[in-house]
């Protein structure tokens, strides 16, 4: 998938094609053929296998035991630090421009998006968080990592900068597990809740 991710990164998704990618990848377009029916079939396996590597790398972790590290984990990993997670994040946000006119791709992004946020929300509840609070400030921990990644992503800000911030705020939760940061969160689960019934 690597050659496809490279051409998405270098010149979009509709610079996607048989001929572009069996480029990249040095091989026959007939090669590409024989594994992808259409283009389509090529760019939906692609958002595919993002999400796959992403959710191994994370299982891949050592730091499950411990619920907070895992958040960390969690929500650190999008922040690209190294070249090919450059990439991997360019092509990711490719895919979620793509997301506003293309309804299986938009359904597929928020299904993984929901992933996230369920992940986080279940760390937090083994952290000894009521299910409240743990859905509000899993919402809020994943927006700062979407927020800072894109921030990276632009050269807004620096990598180890958004790293550091969403770790420091995940000690802010942690410091206050039933408090005012908790409670401040409460109002956007209430938005939440209206905006996805029945999720």
């Amino acid at each position: 998938m690597w050659a496809l991710w490279a051409v998405i990164h270098e010149r979009g998704i509709d610079g996607v094609t048989f001929r572009t990618v069996a480029a990249e990848a040095g091989v026959s377009i007939g090669r590409i053929q024989h594994y992808f029916e259409s283009k389509e079939h090529l760019i939906r396996c692609g958002a595919e296998e993002i999400v796959a590597g992403a959710e191994q790398s994370y299982r891949e972790g050592d730091s499950h035991t411990d619920p907070r590290a895992a958040l960390d984990t969690l929500l650190t990993q999008p922040v690209p630090t190294t070249v090919p997670s450059l990439i991997g994040a360019s092509v990711w946000y490719a895919y979620l421009a793509r997301a506003v006119s293309d309804p299986w791709i938009r359904g597929f992004m928020t299904d993984a998006s929901r992933g996230t946020v369920r992940e986080a929300e279940r760390l937090l509840g083994c952290a000894g968080f009521s299910a409240q609070h743990a859905r509000a400030g899993a919402m809020r921990l994943v927006a700062l990592s979407n927020g800072a990644t894109q921030s990276v992503l632009i050269g807004a800000m620096d990598a180890d900068v958004a790293n550091r911030l969403i770790t420091q705020e995940i000690d802010r939760t942690f410091d206050d597990t039933d408090g005012p940061i908790a409670s401040r969160t409460e109002a956007a689960e209430r938005t939440y809740d209206r905006t996805h019934p029945g999720r």
